[in-house]
């Protein structure tokens, strides 16, 4: 199970290093704490952040509690580290749990407990159609979007409590451009897992002017057309509407050939 303890926001590697120090290894599988991926725009330049995502929460997973609470306890360098005193230890409910899992890649070979950023795409409206990442499994838990800067609020429950975090997401424009790492502020190539999130090439030389298409999703689903114009990601229809033709736009995604 997992379980957490917590300390004061900045104190979080400190734990992390005692526990590891001085806890047999043998009673439990892994401790650490929760980064996440953040893009904050510098100049016209994406750089990214590695931040903790929940501060001053330490992330324990043990099958053997007691032992290592008696462990913990009995460290008073240990205890001055936790949050005023408190000596809190809290499991996780399974379904908590399992959230956190799945949001860290646990199963991701290079054991990094870090939340990844999402690829987030808009229509021309700012209607997000396209988001694949840590983020896709959980569009109905987000709260809110902030494009500019980056993120995505989510609700989730932690210890029996509903909870809002940031999650880190990444634009078009993004990926359009090499990435800058903050902690080193050198630049990068963006990495695979970017790369494939992004639209396939080939959804956009899809269609040619004339094409007979279907609109297969949003407020025109269904409506036939023919295509005037192909753009990059989209294309302008035109389908017959009260009574005249008129030109709409579409994302490539969301039409078919007829």
């Amino acid at each position: 199970m997992w379980y957490v303890l917590q300390t004061m926001t900045g104190r979080e590697e400190a734990l992390v290093e005692m526990v590891r120090k001085t806890v047999p290894s043998s009673l439990y599988e892994d401790c650490f704490i929760a980064y996440y991926e953040r893009v904050w725009r510098k100049q016209q330049q994406s750089i990214v952040h590695i931040e903790r995502l929940f501060p001053g929460y330490m992330l324990i997973i043990t099958d053997k509690p007691d032992e290592v609470f008696l462990e913990l306890k009995h460290i008073p360098a240990m205890v001055k580290l936790l949050s005023d005193g408190d000596f809190g230890f809290v499991p996780l409910r399974r379904e908590e749990q399992m959230f956190f899992q799945d949001l860290l890649d646990m199963d991701n070979p290079d054991g990094e407990r870090i939340v990844r950023l999402s690829y987030v795409e808009k229509d021309r409206s700012g209607h997000v159609y396209r988001v694949s990442g840590p983020l896709r499994g959980y569009m109905g838990q987000v709260v809110k979007y902030q494009f500019k800067k980056r993120y995505a609020i989510i609700r989730f429950r932690m210890l029996g409590e509903e909870k809002t975090a940031a999650l880190g997401i990444i634009l078009k424009e993004d990926i359009e451009q090499e990435l800058a790492y903050g902690k080193v502020e050198a630049p990068v190539r963006v990495p695979d897992y970017y790369k494939t999130e992004m639209p396939e090439p080939e959804q956009e030389a899809a269609f040619q002017t004339g094409d007979a298409v279907k609109v297969t999703a949003g407020s025109m689903d269904g409506m036939d057309g023919v295509v005037w114009k192909v753009g990059k990601g989209v294309v302008e229809i035109g389908v017959h509407l009260f009574g005249q033709d008129v030109s709409v736009e579409v994302p490539v995604d969301e039409v078919c050939k007829v």
